[in-house]
Protein backbone atom coordinates (compact mmCIF):
# COMPACT_ATOMS: atom_id res chain seq x y z
CA UNK A 1 0.00 0.00 0.00
CA UNK A 2 1.47 3.56 -0.22
CA UNK A 3 0.15 6.93 1.05
CA UNK A 4 0.66 10.05 -0.38
CA UNK A 5 0.71 12.55 2.16
CA UNK A 6 1.01 16.15 -0.25
CA UNK A 7 -0.95 15.79 -3.28
CA UNK A 8 -3.62 18.57 -5.04
CA UNK A 9 -6.85 18.67 -6.89
CA UNK A 10 -7.68 22.15 -9.07
CA UNK A 11 -6.30 23.80 -11.13
CA UNK A 12 -2.94 24.90 -11.43
CA UNK A 13 -2.18 28.67 -12.65
CA UNK A 14 1.71 28.55 -14.06
CA UNK A 15 1.21 25.46 -16.81
CA UNK A 16 -1.39 23.47 -17.99
CA UNK A 17 -1.90 19.93 -15.51
CA UNK A 18 -4.08 17.05 -17.21
CA UNK A 19 -5.30 16.24 -13.70
CA UNK A 20 -7.27 18.85 -12.40
CA UNK A 21 -10.68 17.18 -10.93
CA UNK A 22 -11.32 14.71 -7.83
CA UNK A 23 -12.17 12.21 -10.80
CA UNK A 24 -8.83 13.09 -12.65
CA UNK A 25 -7.03 12.97 -10.05
CA UNK A 26 -7.93 9.85 -8.52
CA UNK A 27 -7.59 8.48 -11.95
CA UNK A 28 -3.78 9.20 -12.29
CA UNK A 29 -2.68 8.13 -8.78
CA UNK A 30 -4.55 4.72 -9.73
CA UNK A 31 -2.09 4.98 -12.66
CA UNK A 32 0.81 5.48 -11.01
CA UNK A 33 -0.24 3.08 -7.98
CA UNK A 34 -0.98 5.68 -5.15
CA UNK A 35 -3.68 4.14 -2.90
CA UNK A 36 -4.73 7.04 -0.69
CA UNK A 37 -3.88 10.58 -0.69
CA UNK A 38 -3.81 13.77 1.46
CA UNK A 39 -5.07 16.39 -0.75
CA UNK A 40 -5.67 20.14 -0.60
CA UNK A 41 -6.98 22.22 -3.75
CA UNK A 42 -5.08 24.75 -5.06
CA UNK A 43 -8.22 26.91 -5.37
CA UNK A 44 -7.35 27.35 -1.46
CA UNK A 45 -3.53 28.23 -2.21
CA UNK A 46 -4.44 30.86 -4.93
CA UNK A 47 -7.90 31.85 -4.90
CA UNK A 48 -10.03 31.20 -1.93
CA UNK A 49 -9.72 29.32 0.94
CA UNK A 50 -12.88 27.86 2.10
CA UNK A 51 -13.75 27.76 -1.80
CA UNK A 52 -11.23 25.15 -2.26
CA UNK A 53 -11.75 23.56 1.25
CA UNK A 54 -15.58 22.66 -0.35
CA UNK A 55 -13.98 21.22 -3.36
CA UNK A 56 -11.92 18.57 -1.15
CA UNK A 57 -14.68 17.90 0.73
CA UNK A 58 -16.88 16.98 -2.37
CA UNK A 59 -13.86 14.75 -3.45
CA UNK A 60 -13.61 12.96 -0.47
CA UNK A 61 -17.26 12.35 -0.36
CA UNK A 62 -17.01 11.13 -3.87
CA UNK A 63 -13.44 9.12 -3.27
CA UNK A 64 -13.39 8.07 0.39
CA UNK A 65 -11.20 5.14 -0.61
CA UNK A 66 -8.35 6.93 -1.61
CA UNK A 67 -8.89 10.82 -0.20
CA UNK A 68 -7.97 12.39 3.08
CA UNK A 69 -9.20 15.93 3.34
CA UNK A 70 -6.53 18.75 4.51
CA UNK A 71 -7.95 22.10 5.34
CA UNK A 72 -6.15 24.72 3.65
CA UNK A 73 -6.38 27.64 6.36
CA UNK A 74 -5.24 31.38 5.59
CA UNK A 75 -5.83 34.37 7.11
CA UNK A 76 -9.61 35.80 7.00
CA UNK A 77 -8.14 39.76 6.99
CA UNK A 78 -8.28 41.26 3.97
CA UNK A 79 -6.20 45.08 2.92
CA UNK A 80 -9.27 47.00 3.20
CA UNK A 81 -10.93 44.94 5.53
CA UNK A 82 -10.84 43.34 9.05
CA UNK A 83 -11.22 39.80 9.93
CA UNK A 84 -14.91 38.20 9.35
CA UNK A 85 -15.76 35.70 11.67
CA UNK A 86 -13.44 32.97 13.12
CA UNK A 87 -12.62 29.67 11.79
CA UNK A 88 -15.04 26.49 13.04
CA UNK A 89 -13.14 24.14 13.80
CA UNK A 90 -15.85 21.85 14.69
CA UNK A 91 -16.84 22.39 11.50
CA UNK A 92 -13.86 21.10 9.90
CA UNK A 93 -14.33 18.00 12.21
CA UNK A 94 -17.52 17.02 10.87
CA UNK A 95 -16.73 17.59 7.38
CA UNK A 96 -14.04 14.83 7.77
CA UNK A 97 -10.99 17.13 7.49
CA UNK A 98 -8.12 14.96 8.71
CA UNK A 99 -5.28 17.82 8.68
CA UNK A 100 -4.26 21.18 8.12
CA UNK A 101 -2.45 23.13 5.46
CA UNK A 102 -0.53 26.57 5.68
CA UNK A 103 0.31 28.42 2.37
CA UNK A 104 1.07 32.07 4.11
CA UNK A 105 3.57 32.62 1.40
CA UNK A 106 1.40 32.75 -0.84
CA UNK A 107 -1.74 34.26 1.13
CA UNK A 108 -0.05 37.30 2.04
CA UNK A 109 0.77 37.35 5.62
CA UNK A 110 3.47 36.32 8.29
CA UNK A 111 3.12 33.25 10.61
CA UNK A 112 4.99 34.80 12.91
CA UNK A 113 3.27 38.22 13.72
CA UNK A 114 -0.61 36.81 12.98
CA UNK A 115 -2.65 35.05 16.19
CA UNK A 116 -4.65 33.31 14.46
CA UNK A 117 -2.18 31.36 13.40
CA UNK A 118 -1.18 29.92 16.95
CA UNK A 119 -5.04 29.63 17.09
CA UNK A 120 -5.29 27.36 14.38
CA UNK A 121 -2.31 25.69 15.94
CA UNK A 122 -3.79 24.95 19.13
CA UNK A 123 -6.87 24.03 17.76
CA UNK A 124 -5.06 21.54 15.78
CA UNK A 125 -3.04 20.07 18.47
CA UNK A 126 -5.72 19.58 20.55
CA UNK A 127 -7.41 17.54 17.89
CA UNK A 128 -4.18 15.73 16.99
CA UNK A 129 -4.34 17.08 13.17
CA UNK A 130 -1.15 16.86 11.38
CA UNK A 131 -0.09 20.61 9.90
CA UNK A 132 1.55 20.60 6.57
CA UNK A 133 3.84 23.69 6.48
CA UNK A 134 5.39 23.93 3.10
CA UNK A 135 9.10 25.65 2.41
CA UNK A 136 7.97 25.52 -1.15
CA UNK A 137 4.50 24.11 -2.58
CA UNK A 138 6.17 22.11 -5.67
CA UNK A 139 9.96 22.02 -6.66
CA UNK A 140 10.29 24.67 -8.84
CA UNK A 141 12.59 27.96 -8.91
CA UNK A 142 10.17 30.66 -9.99
CA UNK A 143 7.19 30.17 -6.80
CA UNK A 144 7.73 31.56 -3.71
CA UNK A 145 9.58 30.54 -0.54
CA UNK A 146 8.62 30.68 3.28
CA UNK A 147 12.11 31.57 5.15
CA UNK A 148 13.72 28.72 6.63
CA UNK A 149 13.91 31.06 10.24
CA UNK A 150 10.04 30.90 9.83
CA UNK A 151 9.54 27.07 9.97
CA UNK A 152 11.83 26.48 12.58
CA UNK A 153 10.32 29.19 14.85
CA UNK A 154 7.04 28.27 14.30
CA UNK A 155 7.99 24.53 14.93
CA UNK A 156 9.59 25.85 18.32
CA UNK A 157 6.71 27.64 19.41
CA UNK A 158 3.80 24.63 19.05
CA UNK A 159 6.53 21.48 19.36
CA UNK A 160 3.57 19.55 20.37
CA UNK A 161 1.93 19.59 17.25
CA UNK A 162 2.21 16.99 14.83
CA UNK A 163 4.16 18.36 11.85
CA UNK A 164 4.53 17.35 8.31
CA UNK A 165 7.61 19.73 6.52
CA UNK A 166 6.91 19.61 2.48
CA UNK A 167 9.00 21.00 -0.20
CA UNK A 168 12.40 21.11 1.10
CA UNK A 169 15.00 19.73 -1.01
CA UNK A 170 18.59 21.78 -0.64
CA UNK A 171 21.51 21.36 2.18
CA UNK A 172 20.82 24.10 4.35
CA UNK A 173 17.42 23.38 4.20
CA UNK A 174 17.90 19.33 5.02
CA UNK A 175 19.99 20.53 7.47
CA UNK A 176 17.12 22.61 9.47
CA UNK A 177 14.39 19.23 9.07
CA UNK A 178 17.14 16.69 10.08
CA UNK A 179 17.44 19.30 13.30
CA UNK A 180 13.94 20.31 14.08
CA UNK A 181 13.32 15.80 13.76
CA UNK A 182 16.65 14.93 15.70
CA UNK A 183 14.48 17.38 18.60
CA UNK A 184 11.17 16.84 18.22
CA UNK A 185 9.33 13.68 17.48
CA UNK A 186 6.38 15.17 16.18
CA UNK A 187 8.32 16.56 13.45
CA UNK A 188 7.96 14.89 10.09
CA UNK A 189 9.74 15.30 6.28
CA UNK A 190 7.49 14.34 3.35
CA UNK A 191 10.07 13.57 0.27
CA UNK A 192 7.86 15.43 -2.48
CA UNK A 193 11.17 17.70 -3.45
CA UNK A 194 13.61 15.90 -1.79
CA UNK A 195 15.66 14.92 -4.88
CA UNK A 196 19.40 14.98 -3.98
CA UNK A 197 22.01 11.98 -4.57
CA UNK A 198 21.39 9.16 -1.79
CA UNK A 199 19.14 12.02 -0.47
CA UNK A 200 17.01 9.71 1.54
CA UNK A 201 19.91 7.05 2.84
CA UNK A 202 21.27 10.49 4.47
CA UNK A 203 18.13 11.44 6.29
CA UNK A 204 17.10 8.06 7.69
CA UNK A 205 20.93 7.74 8.92
CA UNK A 206 20.31 10.84 10.89
CA UNK A 207 16.76 10.32 11.85
CA UNK A 208 15.73 7.05 11.23
CA UNK A 209 12.66 5.85 9.07
CA UNK A 210 9.80 6.77 11.31
CA UNK A 211 9.42 10.86 10.74
CA UNK A 212 9.84 10.49 7.11
CA UNK A 213 6.73 10.14 4.78
CA UNK A 214 5.88 10.06 0.80
CA UNK A 215 5.01 12.86 -0.58
CA UNK A 216 4.61 12.95 -4.42
CA UNK A 217 2.86 16.72 -4.98
CA UNK A 218 0.86 15.03 -7.72
CA UNK A 219 -0.57 15.47 -10.15
CA UNK A 220 1.90 19.26 -10.17
CA UNK A 221 5.00 16.66 -9.99
CA UNK A 222 4.89 13.23 -11.71
CA UNK A 223 3.75 10.55 -8.94
CA UNK A 224 5.65 7.80 -10.22
CA UNK A 225 8.94 9.89 -10.33
CA UNK A 226 8.43 10.50 -6.42
CA UNK A 227 7.22 6.53 -5.75
CA UNK A 228 10.82 5.46 -7.98
CA UNK A 229 12.80 7.32 -5.57
CA UNK A 230 11.81 5.52 -2.59
CA UNK A 231 11.99 1.73 -4.31
CA UNK A 232 14.89 2.10 -5.69
CA UNK A 233 16.60 3.95 -2.43
CA UNK A 234 19.37 1.72 -0.60
CA UNK A 235 17.54 1.41 2.47
CA UNK A 236 15.90 -1.14 4.42
CA UNK A 237 12.24 -3.15 3.41
CA UNK A 238 11.25 -2.11 6.87
CA UNK A 239 12.42 1.57 5.95
CA UNK A 240 10.54 1.50 3.05
CA UNK A 241 7.06 0.37 4.15
CA UNK A 242 7.17 3.07 6.91
CA UNK A 243 8.02 5.78 4.06
CA UNK A 244 5.39 4.61 1.76
CA UNK A 245 2.93 3.58 4.21
CA UNK A 246 3.13 2.83 7.43
CA UNK A 247 4.16 6.77 9.00
CA UNK A 248 1.22 8.27 7.28
CA UNK A 249 -1.11 5.65 8.56
CA UNK A 250 -0.05 5.96 11.83
CA UNK A 251 -0.36 9.86 11.75
CA UNK A 252 -3.83 9.72 9.63
CA UNK A 253 -5.54 7.10 11.41
CA UNK A 254 -6.23 5.40 8.99
CA UNK A 255 -7.67 1.89 9.22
Amino acid sequence: MIVDVNAFIGKWPYWPVRATGGAEVAGELRGWKIDRAAICSTRSVFVHCEDGNREVEQAVADYPAQFVGFACLGTRELSHKLADGDYDFDSYRRRGFAGIRLYPQHHSYHPLYCEFVDRILEESEARDWPVLLPLRIIMNWGLPMLDLPVIEALVERHPRNTWILAGINYLHELQLATKLMQQHSSVHLETSCVMGFEGLVKLLQQCGPDQILFGSGAPLQHGAAGIEKILRAKISDSSREAILCGNARRILRLT
